[in-house]
This record gives C-alpha cells, structure tokens and sequence, in this order.
C-alpha cells in the first residue's frame, strides 16, 4: 500500500469579524486555524531542493488573508467557504481544516468546526453586475434589483455601500454601490443593450462628463470566465481592482472567485488594495435581506 504524506499548517491566529451578535459585527476576535493537505514529499526530500516542496508559506499567507477580510456570521461558513478558496487555488486535492473560535462557549477552552473536503471543478457559470446611484438612490437601486430580477434571476446580493465619488466634482452627493449575480448565457452584447434600456428608464443621462452625478449606472464586472475587449469594454471590468465601490460590494458575494486572465482571487485583490482616499461603508441598515420585503419575485 502506497504511503500518504501530508503538509499540514496548525495555531494559525487570526483576527477577523465573526459572529451574530452586535459587537461581533463592530469588533475583531481571533480565530485559530489548522490545514492538513495531501502531498507527495519524496521529490523535494530526495532533492532537498525548495523548489521541489511546496510552497506551504504562501498557502499560509492565502489563507490569513481570506480570513482577516471574512465577515461571515458562521464559524461553519468560513471554514466551507475557506476551504473552497484554497483547493482551486493551490489544485489540492483534499483539505482537512479546524477552525476554532477560543472562548465562544463560557465555560470551554475552545469550540470549532473540523471539514475535510475534496477539490471538484468549480467553474465560474455567473455574470456580475455592479450598481450605482447618487440621485434618490434608494429608489434607483430598488427599480434596478427588481428589473434584474425579473429579467435574469438574481443569484446574489451584497450589502449597499455608500461610497465617496471618485474623480468628481466637489459637493457631489455620495453614492449607494453594489454588487449583485446573475445566473444567465445571455451574451455580454445583450445584456449591454438591456442595461442601457434599464438606465434610460430610470433617467440616466450621458454626457461626456463620466464623472457626473447619476440616477442610475450598471456595469458587467465579471461574464462568467470570458476575457473580451473592444472599444466598448472588456471583461474582466478593469475597475475591479482599483476601484473600492466594486471590489469591496464583490468580496462580499465572491470572496473565492478568482479574476479570469489573473492567478488573484477576489479576497486577495482586497487585502492588497491600498488606496485610502476611497471612503467606503456597509450601510448596515440596509442588508441584502430587507431587498426580500421589496415586491422582487423568485428570490
């Protein structure tokens, strides 16, 4: 019987916002995290070469920061969607995972969750949609979820983020941004044409002024995993990484996905985003679950 090897990874500390309570939303508590995966060792330890190993430090480094930018609610759904992450982005074939969360039932040391799971082809069959409006908003954004809706089927929503302007003039209004998924194989073209039918029946005018306050903007960030440019646009959206008002409203609904055309996934795009002069807030009295209370079919 061939022998197993495995790397494993344990005591990784971090701090992340977990949990269902009111200061567990405002306030940072550690996690301890181990990983054990399956690999074949005799290579790297007939060569003692680094090359031949694997490269357990920046399966690590993944890991902390997919973490550190969670705000899940469930210890269970970390880990899942953890696990998720890691096993496409470092092809492993199985993942063991213990995620605990020290001091959470008074009286125990530790409680957690423990997953093995396997690694299946996760292919990305979703288009994303980004959102914005900084004219009446509210009511921009909920004609717009329910035109999406009924149109498309809605997969996912995140919060509502209000967003500082970007390139605007002064005194410009802040704008409610978000980001929503489709489950359609209507082309990029098609639903082009639709979303500028949908943004002129909500008042957008264009101008040359791409800055501009507006009733209404729609943008396809992501069609499944089409990488396209024309004069037009391009796919993957370029803002993705640049831009907060994209970036941060997609980390809520993809964290695991990774850019078509780049080895990074969502979470990684948004640990290394730097630009501190992008105001950005979850606007959370507004969260995906009161859309249900809208007149929105099909959710």
């Amino acid at each position: 019987m061939e022998n197993q090897d495995f790397i494993f990874l344990t005591g990784l500390r971090i701090s992340c916002i977990i949990g269902i309570f009111d200061w567990e939303r405002r306030q940072k508590q550690d996690v301890v995290l181990d990983l054990r995966f399956p690999t074949n060792v005799r290579k790297a330890s007939l060569n003692d070469h680094i090359d031949d190993a694997v490269d357990y430090k920046r399966i690590a480094k993944a890991a902390i920061a997919f973490v550190e930018k969670s705000r899940f609610e469930l210890v269970e759904t970390l880990a899942e969607r953890l696990a998720d992450y890691l096993l496409v982005n470092f092809q492993l074939p199985e993942l063991f995972i213990r995620l605990s969360k020290p001091g959470a039932v008074r009286g125990s040391k530790d409680v957690g969750v423990e997953i093995t799971r396997t690694r299946t082809t996760l292919a990305n069959g979703l288009v994303y949609l980004s959102l914005g409006s900084n004219l009446e908003p509210s009511s921009h954004l909920k004609n717009a979820l329910i035109a999406i809706n009924r149109q498309f089927g809605l997969a996912g929503i995140s919060h509502i983020y209000e967003t500082s302007p970007v390139g605007g003039k002064k005194g410009q209004p802040f704008f409610w941004n978000m980001v929503v998924s489709v489950d359609t194989d209507e082309k990029p073209k098609e639903i082009r044409r639709w979303i500028g039918r949908l943004e002129k029946q909500e008042g957008r005018v264009r101008t040359l002024d791409r800055y501009r306050s507006r009733t209404l903007d729609v943008d396809i960030l992501l069609w499944k995993n089409l990488i396209q440019k024309n004069r037009s646009y391009a796919l993957p959206h370029p803002d993705i990484p640049t831009k907060a008002f994209v970036l941060f409203p997609l980390l809520e609904i993809a964290p695991n996905l990774v850019v078509p055309g780049t080895s990074q996934a969502v979470v990684e795009l948004a640990h290394a985003f730097r630009n501190k002069q992008q105001s950005i807030r979850q606007l959370k009295n507004l969260p995906p679950s009161t859309f249900k209370t809208w007149p929105v079919t099909n959710f």
